[in-house]
């Protein structure tokens, strides 16, 4: 998502220094790497594995299936979430199909939602 993610969906002080421009990056590609998971029937949690003083990058998704058909809400709010960056996370685009069916399952045959 970092290298895709346009500017003006940031407010400049959030993009304006390179380090703080990463750091968002990686925040925004967490939070679609989780939320996909959550669409496609997992519970999710985010926990810090290794004390901040070794490195930034320290978030552990974890993800236990449960099989549970995602509620609508959490689509919608991955459809605006995706219009707000201005992207498609890769993560998506390598499990479109898989995503289909969960969207499906949510919203009945049709498909309903957004969609990608």
């Amino acid at each position: 998502v970092r290298r895709r993610t346009a500017a003006k969906q940031a407010s400049p002080p959030l993009t304006r220094h390179g380090i703080l421009r990463e750091r968002l990056g990686d925040v925004v590609t967490d939070a679609f790497r989780a939320h996909i998971l959550r669409l496609l029937g997992h519970r999710v949690d985010a926990v810090e594995w290794i004390g901040g003083e070794h490195t930034p990058r320290n978030t552990m998704i974890r993800a236990i299936f449960t099989g549970s058909p995602a509620a609508t809400e959490l689509w919608d709010e991955y459809d605006a979430m995706c219009e707000d960056w201005g992207v498609v996370p890769w993560l998506a685009e390598a499990l479109e199909p898989e995503l289909t069916a969960a969207r499906r399952a949510a919203f009945g045959d049709g498909g309903g939602g957004g969609g990608e």
